[in-house]
């Protein structure tokens, strides 16, 4: 009887002893809630391609041509991000973030005729002088859940008031919208130099997959709060359009933010 006494005693001593252990492991972790905001420069890399009926040059030559009209998009994005401390070298995060994939196409070399777009118009006269240019913004805006691994970089571990992580993970995507703003520079039609359009020709993929890469850096403020810097470059797996142009649009981001401590390890 002593014998099962003393073997039950250890069991419960045991049990004891990894629940707390469970716990002490479970109060290590440290756990941050990020709220950002950044602008972001979009790219365009141009894949497959449908020629208007009313091009009289080689595939190649259109392409050209749109290399030489297409610009960098501005555009910004914001979010907020739960992110769990695994290590001192290892975290997780997953959160949601509204982004704007965009580019800019320019036209410059137009005269009295040239058709702005089917929705807009047609170009009757010039009512005001100067650089004649047309801007056309395409925006693909989309809810992105990013599912994100940061290890931690060499030496900047487990500072007092730094910390430094690499980034990389994958978010999947649904398109919310799309869109094609223009602005008329140097003159005005119908009265007005700004439209926003739907352009059938540059279709958004309705979902999508966008690969992270990038660092995570956040500084001791004040308390429980931290600064938040995050340069990342955003590349989508799928092209961004499916229609007449075949379309990808990687992204340079920088999300600047606060980081909110919600639990912190006490041997940090």
């Amino acid at each position: 009887m002593n014998i099962i006494k003393h073997i039950k005693l250890i069991v419960m001593l045991g049990l004891s002893t990894a629940v707390l252990q469970v716990q002490a492991q479970r109060n290590k972790k440290d756990r941050y809630f990020d709220v950002y905001a950044g602008p972001s420069l979009g790219f365009r890399v141009l894949g497959n391609v449908k020629m208007p009926a009313s091009y009289k040059g080689s595939e190649g030559d259109f392409k050209d041509s749109l290399d030489r009209a297409d610009r960098p998009g501005q555009s910004l994005n914001f979010g907020i991000q739960y992110m769990v401390k695994k290590s001192a070298f290892g975290a997780f995060s997953f959160g949601l973030s509204y982004t704007n994939m965009s580019f800019r196409r320019v036209a410059e070399d137009f005269k009295i005729g040239y058709e702005v777009h089917p929705d807009v118009g047609i170009v009757a006269g010039v009512i005001q002088a100067g650089a004649l240019r047309i801007n056309y913004d395409i925006k693909h805006h989309y809810l992105e859940v990013p599912m994100l691994w940061h290890k931690s970089a060499e030496g900047y571990s487990n500072l007092q008031d730094y910390d430094l992580w690499y980034t990389f993970g994958i978010a999947p995507a649904v398109l919310l919208r799309q869109e094609m703003d223009i602005k008329l520079v140097g003159f005005t039609l119908n009265g007005k130099n700004r439209y926003r359009v739907q352009d059938s020709m540059i279709t958004g993929m309705p979902f999508n997959a966008i690969v992270h890469l990038g660092f995570r850096s956040q500084y001791h403020m004040y308390k429980n709060l931290y600064g938040l810097v995050e340069p990342r470059l955003r590349v989508p797996i799928l092209p961004s359009s499916r229609g007449a142009q075949q379309l990808w649009t990687p992204q340079f981001s920088l999300n600047v933010g606060l980081v909110f401590v919600l639990s912190k390890s006490k041997t940090k």
